[in-house]
């Protein structure tokens, strides 16, 4: 396994272990885009996502001003 899947895996896990709802969909957007040597977080990248087919592209985490 890479390191960059190794990192990857540690956001996804560390989502997975929250309680409720959100946190799940956090870990799906992150396994699905999330690149740790590509620019911005993980939440800016989703953000930045262009797949409004997903079906979970309305509720995907977003980066709110200023955070």
């Amino acid at each position: 396994m890479s390191k960059r899947d190794e990192h990857r895996n540690a956001v996804i896990e560390r989502l997975t272990n929250k309680a409720g709802l959100r946190p799940k969909i956090d870990a799906f957007c992150v396994e699905c885009i999330y690149d740790p040597y590509s620019e911005g977080t993980w939440r800016k990248q989703v953000t930045d996502c262009t797949a409004p087919s997903c079906p979970l592209f309305a509720v995907r985490p977003k980066v709110i001003h200023g955070e």
